[in-house]
């Protein structure tokens, strides 16, 4: 379980063409099974200008990477339907392939290619709610630049594996998510914000998502551009070239952060100690 966090946003105001124009990662590092956890799980990786952190089966996660880095470089250009085609089948031959050897063989072949007979409709019942796991938010460049996210995993109401989120430009996964999206709506972000507004305003949505149990306060975070990009962690917290550090959203949280208010309530008397 964990918190992975994107937001797209823009270095640019209005009226300038390529917005959004930059993407921003974030994810923190429990890691946990039905049995322990551990601190120390990364969720958040660039490869080959693709961005992306994960959530739920990260083994899984990684697999659907893999394929879909080989799928994206076979399409003639980065235009959003041919970005969108290769990740949906990078997607849906990792599913294919993972049903055929982990459900459909042991529990309906007696040897390869052959099915009992009678399982049909039980067999097309498990492939129907077969769920691998799989929870990623990812992000590629459009041709011209422009920044775009999407979301593979199962979404309330809606048969797809893969769902575009320009709008309004933003989205989270893992356990923490809803507490995520609640201060992302509270903002009212959206991808016209610019970088170290947008980087803020996922700090505090990451935030949010630590108070669920199975989120932890460790922080990385990707600021990518289409022609460069910035990872940041707590071995290093700034970088050159950045528009904004780890250090500097802590002190942006001491300033703009929701702040108590002990103050207001009632005034417990001091203990005499002596």
């Amino acid at each position: 379980m964990t918190i992975g966090i994107g937001v797209l946003c823009s270095s640019q105001i209005r009226p300038h063409p390529i917005r959004p124009d930059c993407v921003i990662l974030m994810a923190d590092t429990m890691g946990s099974t039905e049995t322990d956890s551990i601190s120390e799980l990364h969720k958040l990786c660039a490869e080959d200008d693709i961005y992306f952190t994960c959530a739920g089966n990260v083994e899984f996660c990684s697999e659907v990477i893999s394929i879909f880095k080989q799928e994206l470089a076979t399409v003639p250009s980065r235009t959003l339907g041919n970005i969108w085609q290769a990740l949906n089948v990078a997607v849906h031959e990792h599913r294919h392939a993972h049903f055929k050897w982990d459900c459909l063989i042991p529990k309906y072949a007696f040897e390869p290619g052959k099915t009992l007979d009678g399982q049909q409709q039980n067999i097309i019942n498990d492939w129907q709610q077969y769920d691998s796991g799989i929870s990623l938010l990812v992000s590629v460049f459009h041709h011209s630049g422009i920044a775009l996210l999407f979301l593979v995993g199962s979404v309330e109401g809606g048969n797809g594996w893969v769902h575009s989120v320009q709008f309004p430009g933003y989205w989270a996964i893992g356990s923490g998510a809803q507490n995520a999206f609640s201060w992302l709506n509270f903002r009212g972000h959206q991808f016209g914000v610019s970088p170290r507004q947008s980087a803020y305003h996922a700090y505090e949505a990451k935030i949010m998502a630590s108070m669920a149990p199975t989120v932890n306060k460790n922080l990385e975070m990707i600021v990518a551009f289409a022609d460069r990009h910035y990872i940041l962690t707590s071995e290093k917290p700034e970088v050159e070239g950045c528009p904004i550090s780890l250090p500097e959203l802590k002190l942006l949280y001491k300033k703009f952060g929701p702040q108590d208010a002990n103050s207001l309530g009632h005034k417990v008397p001091k203990r005499n100690t002596s």
